[in-house]
């Protein structure tokens, strides 16, 4: 009995010191809160969305979350969606970010645009992996995402913040104590909103573009992981390369995709190739040469839900 009391304290100490720790590690983190690029909103008011709520999720770079605008895609078709995306984000944390996902969804259809082949390094910058891997609620998976993400030697920083941040106490703020962000919902669902307008003089010229040039061995395994998976889980996977004035040199990784998607009989749309059908407007519709503003959303999703709706309904 004895032993059995001791078990039982030494279980609740644990539970206690491992809450109060979690709790201080979520007040010292760095958060993005402010502006269009409010990712620690974006990223966790995700977990507060009603379970198995979303037709459609949508995954990737900020060539996702500045494209897609959720409540405009609902509003045509009736799907409920989520852009679950950070800038620059690898293809292996997006593959962590979808099995996140999940957990708590069901979508019918996954989205994921594949702008991150042209990820040359196993490892992107500090900036970026604590703009994606903070936010995430820690456990199995995000200790595997850290793992595939980030060198070896700086991995605890990442699966807990406490290490990378325990001397930010002359910085906090009300919003860093009263954390009412982890109960707030994100009222774009992911999307950034992007005003300003940026004229694009010129782009390439891809038409003519059909050689294949390899990605990184490390990011086609994991775009076949998102293959994998949707075998796996039941769900329809579709790849898009959405509209960003892409580079020969990107064209030819492109088609690498495009490849693998024929391979495995997946849909791929590079919407690069679209523009005359989207009705883009190189002086008005983008934000800056690679990434749509509000006036190219609200071309680019009316189109693009309907091919959505074209892919659900075969």
């Amino acid at each position: 009995m004895l032993i059995f009391k001791r078990t039982v304290r030494t279980i609740i100490f644990i539970l206690c010191f491992a809450v109060l720790f979690s709790r201080v590690s979520n007040i010292l983190e760095r958060k993005s809160l402010e502006g269009a690029w409010n990712m620690t909103l974006k990223v966790g008011g995700f977990y507060n969305e009603p379970a198995d709520s979303m037709d459609v999720m949508f995954f990737g770079s900020s060539h996702m979350y500045c494209s897609i605008d959720p409540r405009m895609l609902e509003q045509q078709t009736g799907l409920k969606s989520y852009v679950f995306a950070t800038q620059q984000q690898p293809l292996w944390i997006s593959y962590h970010y979808l099995k996140e996902a999940l957990k708590t969804q069901s979508p019918e259809t996954v989205v994921l645009e594949v702008h991150m082949v042209v990820q040359e390094e196993d490892y992107a910058d500090e900036g970026t992996l604590h703009s994606a891997v903070n936010p995430i609620k820690l456990s199995r998976n995000k200790v595997e995402m850290v793992y595939a993400a980030v060198p070896h030697g700086e991995r605890r920083n990442y699966i807990l913040d406490i290490f990378k941040y325990h001397d930010r106490w002359e910085e906090l703020t009300r919003e860093d104590f009263t954390l009412e962000h982890f109960d707030a919902l994100d009222p774009l669902r992911g999307f950034v909103q992007l005003e300003t307008v940026t004229v694009i003089e010129a782009r390439d010229e891809l038409e003519s573009v059909v050689s294949v040039a390899e990605p990184m061995d490390k990011s086609m395994e994991y775009l076949e992981k998102f293959i994998d998976l949707s075998r796996e889980e039941g769900f329809e996977l579709i790849l898009i390369k959405a509209p960003s004035n892409a580079t020969v040199e990107e064209k030819k990784l492109y088609n690498a995709v495009e490849a693998l998607a024929s391979e495995n009989d997946i849909t791929y749309v590079d919407f690069n190739m679209h523009y005359e059908q989207l009705g883009l407007d190189m002086t008005t519709d983008f934000y800056d040469r690679r990434h749509l503003n509000v006036n190219g959303v609200a071309k680019f999703v009316p189109y693009f839900g309907a091919f959505l709706i074209e892919e659900m309904s075969e």
